[in-house]
């Protein structure tokens, strides 16, 4: 077995980064999470997650591949959601035990590990792991609450044990305070001119689902979206190719602000 290289492995051409530094780049890691964020949002409005399963089923082939479709997007998302917020939390940690060796007469990077270790003990740290892995173990975590009619009411992410109940809290509603949680914890770790110059609003685009269920702004409807063809054919050395197709469909490009 081939030994880890762990800290070993390592970018010649990146320069070596102080806390400063490995605060700032943590930074995206929180954009990083807004967008992922803002495409479960817009993709958790399409019918394809908020129409029984044996509905779905009787529907034409073409359909049900668009219902594939947006689930594979939303579900990729929510997990991306979860990686980066967790990787928050590690990159602090790691950030300052860096700073504890290179400085150590700084005392309060000490200090900064005891508050990192209070704040990994809340639930709602805890929470943000345990979905984190539960996404790699069982990627269907998003849950569905219907009426005994078997009318859609919301999406919520599955109660995991030793954690309070989720069923009856709206899912986007949890996802931004996880959001805010994390937002928070690095504000709380960066240095007080840091805290007015990175901004607290996140904005991006993001295409609307094949299936949306929602209202369109009148100007997206009829706006081309390019389609990717990725292919995964043994070709020897070219094990994969991302090929633009030749046309546009009719599908709208972007989607509308998430609310």
């Amino acid at each position: 077995m081939k030994e880890r290289l762990g800290e070993k492995r390592e970018m010649p051409d990146v320069p070596k980064q102080d806390f400063v530094d490995a605060l700032a780049e943590i930074w995206f890691q929180i954009n990083f999470a807004a967008y992922h964020m803002a495409y479960v949002r817009v993709y958790s409005q399409s019918e394809a997650l908020r129409t029984a399963s044996n509905v779905l089923r009787e529907q034409e082939q073409d359909v049900r591949n668009h219902v594939q479709i947006d689930i594979v997007i939303c579900r990729s998302h929510l997990a991306a959601f979860f990686w980066h917020l967790e990787h928050v939390f590690e990159a602090l940690r790691t950030a300052i035990t860096r700073g504890q060796k290179e400085y150590p007469e700084a005392r309060y990077f000490w200090g900064y590990e005891k508050r990192l270790n209070e704040l990994e003990t809340l639930p709602i740290r805890q929470e943000i792991k345990d979905y984190r892995n539960m996404g790699h173990q069982q990627p269907a975590i998003i849950g569905s609450k219907w009426t005994a009619n078997h009318r859609f009411l919301h999406h919520f992410l599955p109660t995991i044990s030793g954690h309070a109940p989720q069923e009856d809290v709206e899912m986007t509603t949890r996802l931004n305070q996880y959001f805010e949680f994390a937002a928070n914890v690095w504000l709380e770790f960066a240095p007080s001119d840091f805290k007015e110059k990175f901004p607290r609003n996140f904005q991006f685009p993001v295409t609307v689902p094949y299936l949306f269920g929602g209202e369109l702004p009148t100007g997206l409807k009829g706006v081309p979206q390019l389609e990717v063809t990725v292919q995964s054919y043994n070709k020897g050395e070219s094990k994969s190719a991302v090929v633009p197709d030749a046309e546009q469909s009719s599908s709208e490009s972007t989607g509308p602000a998430a609310e």
